[in-house]
């Protein structure tokens, strides 16, 4: 008896154990759809946010176009659509206004305070200004 019994729990031993699938999971698509406004502005690093009034601006986004309001330099002066250079890992946000060149601007998506936020670098004409904003989603 011990001599079958031996060959046998061997032969269990050997095909009970089974590499564990690994599942990836899954990152979410990045949403923009909403009202977004500026909480905080930046122009060549120095803070501009309590020396304008950013509080006219927004820019409303829906799936593949934007709409804004806006009396402040900004990478885009009219309407138009939006892409993310990735859906999922995003890097980039484009800008292509109705009549003109799409523009592009570096992309952060954090989460600051539990809140949502949006960053994006761009010379709005003269290269030697750089803007950074920081966008949350309004109420």
């Amino acid at each position: 008896m011990k001599k079958i019994l031996l060959p046998i729990l061997c032969s269990l031993a050997l095909f009970a154990c089974k590499p564990e699938l690994m599942i990836a999971p899954s990152e979410p698509v990045k949403n923009l759809s909403g009202n977004w406004q500026i909480i905080k502005a930046t122009r060549n690093g120095t803070d501009l946010t309590t020396r304008f009034d950013f509080s006219q601006f927004r820019i409303h986004f829906t799936d593949s176009s934007y709409t804004i309001d806006s009396l402040v330099p900004f990478i885009v002066s009219r309407n138009g659509k939006w892409a993310f250079d990735d859906p999922t890992y995003p890097f980039k946000l484009s800008f292509q206004a109705t009549d003109s060149s799409a523009k592009t601007s570096p992309l952060q998506y954090p989460v600051t305070e539990g809140q949502r936020n949006l960053i994006i670098t761009f010379s709005p004409g003269c290269s030697l200004n750089t803007y950074q904003y920081t966008l949350q989603k309004a109420n």
